[in-house]
């Protein structure tokens, strides 16, 4: 198992870096302008302030979208703590890092610090400027969707006696327990046979 105290340096580290890159970029990159490139017509290092969400979208909604992204960060680490699968501790890590580091930009900036640029993908897509936050968030999403699909079968998500354990794993359809209590008790049907054969050779005895 993978500790707590590792996770929360391998996160801090993260959170860090993000920060720092951040202020580095917003210090000495003009806004939207041409940045530096590092791959001819393919990927560059920029500096974008986004006021809105992922791609660009809800812009100008920044005090709606902090708060959003706080209670998210809350629900995150709520499964974090409840976790047992070192692949869910890390991806709700990972996704709570993120979250946090883009909370921090919209409430002590007023926008988000975007300066990951790739374009031309495929020779016509320009794709969205994102940030290290952003990698965090799309990585932790990726990881439990990978846990889910092909792990969740194999090992319990969530420690047993926690509310998402009993949510997940113990919860029953009210089919299924129909279907429970129809199935015969095979030690009453036993017990019922062997009390009938007895009777059988107790009348066999009398009539003997």
């Amino acid at each position: 198992m993978i500790s707590y105290i590792v996770i929360g340096v391998v996160s801090l580290l993260l959170l860090v870096a993000d920060q720092v890159v951040k202020v580095i970029i917003d210090s000495n990159l003009v806004q939207n302008g041409d940045g530096i490139v590092v791959i001819g017509n393919f990927f560059s290092i920029t500096n974008v302030h986004n006021k809105g969400a992922a791609w660009g979208v809800f812009q100008d909604a920044t005090i709606p979208l902090a708060i959003l992204s706080v209670l998210m960060a809350a629900v995150v680490l709520y499964v974090f703590i409840q976790a047992d699968s070192n692949l869910v501790k890390l991806s709700t890590a990972l996704i709570f890092v993120g979250a946090i580091g883009n909370v921090i930009d919209r409430f002590r900036l007023g926008y988000v610090v975007d300066f990951l640029h790739f374009y031309n993908l495929f020779g016509f897509y320009d794709f969205p400027t994102f940030n290290i936050a952003d990698i965090c968030v799309t990585s932790g999403v990726i990881g439990l969707i990978i846990y889910f699909i092909f792990c969740s079968r194999k090992k319990n998500a969530f420690r047993q006696g926690t509310l998402l354990h009993r949510w997940f794993y113990e919860k029953k359809t009210p089919e299924e327990g129909k279907d429970a209590s129809e199935e015969p008790d095979s030690d009453a049907a036993d017990d019922t046979a062997a009390n009938d054969t007895a009777a059988d050779d107790t009348d066999d005895t009398k009539n003997s």
